[in-house]
């Protein structure tokens, strides 16, 4: 289960979580760019978050990738913490508060004072990406119901014996 949160917040990074409209003009934000669509000339322009030149965007860009990566690092020492069940679940907690820092830092990000790479004012809409990051917070937490079950099963045996 921890790995499977580990994939889907990493997923997050290359689908579209965020889509800013302005009359026809359209932005769409996922993890790792911002892409914008000129319906006039059908020009579609993708621009990595590094390279945008909204600095605040850019530092609420860098916040998102870095939290994203952090929370996969720390998944992935979770999970290889299987000899100590109880320091595990409450490293899986972290986890899970920082995979929430991670959607603050995204909303954060679609918060900002909107202006299309087109130019313009706009109109932000949720797509199915923010959904991802929320996803890996209910795995993270069904991870954690079963390390406690594994738990109690070893201590049943060990009362056994």
């Amino acid at each position: 289960m921890l790995l499977l949160a580990i994939l889907v917040n990493f997923s997050s990074l290359f689908v579209p979580m965020w889509q800013n409209s302005a009359g026809l003009d359209t932005e769409i934000i996922s993890g790792l760019s911002i892409s914008s669509e000129d319906p006039v000339s059908d020009e579609v322009r993708k621009e990595m978050f590094f390279e945008h030149k909204e600095s605040t965007k850019n530092l609420a860009h860098i916040a998102y990738f870095v939290l994203v990566v952090i929370s996969g690092i720390w998944g992935i020492y979770v999970i290889f913490r299987y000899n100590d069940r109880q320091a595990q679940i409450r490293l899986a907690y972290i986890n899970i508060l920082l995979v929430m820092i991670e959607i603050l830092a995204f909303v954060l990000l679609t918060l900002q004072k909107p202006t299309l790479i087109l130019g313009g004012t706009a109109q932000g809409v949720v797509l199915f990406g923010f959904a991802f990051p929320v996803a890996a917070i209910v795995l993270i937490w069904l991870a954690i119901t079963r390390i406690r079950k594994d738990e109690e099963l070893v201590r049943s045996v060990d009362r056994i014996r």
